[in-house]
């Protein structure tokens, strides 16, 4: 979804910042509010995953009390660390999400309206006379053939 309109930071604080800017008012607007959702989800992911690993890392070489043993606190600290990756998944699902929504935009208002365009520039009841805008009218249809268009 990278197509250099604007530069999406890598800094978490400005890809807050970019997205609280956003105003929708155009499709463009839903395109780069997707864009920005998929930076900060992939950036919170990534932070998130990593310090998991890290704290399990640390975790697991606690020594602790004498009912502490070491297998014990590999295995507590893979529990603990679970709860960050789950953290790290549910920003990952939010990223997908906002690429997700876009996709879903595309589907449901921007297909339906090319493929209208694209019917009435085919001509679909070209037999009929009838009223066109944006589009050069009929052949069949009522009026002089200099006067399409035109307001009367």
């Amino acid at each position: 979804m990278s197509d250099g309109d604007t530069p999406v930071g890598s800094n978490l604080g400005q890809l807050i910042k970019q997205l609280d800017a956003i105003e929708f008012r155009t499709d463009r607007d839903l395109y780069n509010y997707a864009r920005i959702l998929r930076a900060i989800g992939f950036e919170l992911y990534m932070r998130v995953g990593m310090d998991a690993d890290m704290v399990s890392a640390i975790l697991s070489q606690y020594k602790g009390k004498w009912w502490t043993f070491g297998a014990q606190s590999k295995i507590r600290a893979k529990l603990v660390g679970g709860h960050l990756r789950a953290g790290a998944t549910a920003a990952k699902v939010l990223g997908l999400s906002g690429v997700k929504m876009y996709a879903s935009f595309v589907k449901h208002f921007i297909k339906p309206e090319q493929e209208a365009e694209a019917e009435a520039r085919k001509g679909k009841g070209k037999g009929r006379p009838g009223f066109s805008i944006g589009d050069k009218p009929n052949t069949g249809s009522a009026g002089k053939s200099g006067e399409a268009g035109r307001a009367a």
